[in-house]
């Protein structure tokens, strides 16, 4: 949630006068994220979050919107506990997907509660039920739309970076992607269906309450994808659950695990691949880190992309080797 694209206000002002929101009051940038660009308006009738897409088509956005109003649509009906989900606001005439700064874009309201910086148990518990509980609603949208970045995507991300990384992040890298290809087709047959793809503990709102922290809102469903589910938590799990080198946390760790499960069990075939997900999971991230960095050299200049921010990459490749290690 970096901001790459500025708005000026006197546009969005402009802009704002097709919906039935008010006048404009203020324009912040939000920083956080690396892959769009938000910011945080104000307007006489509320607060909103507007999303620049930096790197998805408009037909893209489409299928994470389509997601996020079947989730409403299923938290709206009672099929789920608590799925809140952030979609878009529609203009006078209807239309919600607009372009702005040539940028497709979306207004969005701006949910209840405030990211948590160093999460509990509790705070893990209850993301990995709604995890749960967004995986099971999903299951039924008819929207197809695979992982761009699995397995066929860490091994063309290999052949690219040949120049880029030392002999010894090429030598872990090679050999993690083989042996992640020698599990594929067990990994093909666990449990499949939409994942949220990027569930760190930033993507998620805590509203406090006195009986404790609640789930507030879960955030940014723009890496969704389909997936085998244990995926997803493997991804929140070396995010939520560990430090910066991978060393866990064994409370939040086993919170997590339990947040979930009792909303859907894992099977055995999950147990027995658990251990290789959090290693994909790893890969992935840092894999994606790497490009990020490569695309924001490339893209950025002191005049533009405000906040930007480059998350680093052997983070990932730290909690890698620790997941490869034995009982880690």
């Amino acid at each position: 949630m970096s901001v790459y694209t500025p708005v000026p206000q006197s546009t969005l002002a402009v802009w704002l006068e097709q919906f039935e929101l008010g006048s404009l009051l203020s324009l912040r940038g939000i920083a956080g994220g690396i892959e769009n660009t938000n910011y945080f308006v104000t307007t006489t009738a509320g607060e909103f979050v507007l999303t620049l897409f930096e790197h998805h088509a408009a037909d893209e956005v489409e299928q994470f919107v389509a997601l996020a109003n079947h989730l409403g649509r299923a938290n709206a009906a009672g099929q789920s506990s608590s799925l809140p989900v952030p979609a878009p606001i529609a203009n006078r005439d209807g239309q919600w997907l607009f372009s702005l700064e040539h940028k497709p874009a979306i207004l969005c309201p701006r949910l209840a509660g405030e990211h948590v910086e160093h999460p509990t148990a509790s705070h893990a518990r209850q993301a990995a039920a709604g995890l749960a509980q967004l995986h099971l609603a999903a299951a039924d949208l008819d929207v197809q739309r695979p992982n761009s970045r699995s397995l066929d995507w860490w091994t063309y991300m290999a052949g690219t970076l040949t120049h880029v990384l030392n002999e010894a992040d090429m030598a872990l890298l090679r050999d993690e992607i083989q042996q992640q290809q020698q599990i594929r087709g067990d990994w093909l047959s666990l449990p499949h269906g939409w994942i949220h793809g990027d569930l760190f503990h930033d993507n998620v709102l805590f509203e406090n309450t006195a009986a404790g922290p609640k789930l507030g809102a879960i955030l940014d469903l723009y890496n969704a994808c389909q997936d085998a589910w244990i995926f997803d938590l493997a991804i929140a799990a070396n995010d939520w659950c560990c430090d910066s080198h991978g060393n866990w946390q064994y409370n939040l760790l086993e919170a997590l695990l339990e947040g979930y499960q009792s909303v859907r069990p894992f099977t055995e075939a999950e147990q027995a691949l658990w251990p290789m997900a959090l290693r994909g999971a790893a890969l992935r991230f840092w894999l994606s880190r790497i490009l990020t960095q490569q695309l924001q050299s490339a893209q950025l200049t002191a005049a533009d992309g405000q906040m930007a921010i480059s998350k680093d990459p052997a983070e990932y490749r730290d909690k890698l080797c620790r997941r490869r290690q034995p009982a880690a």
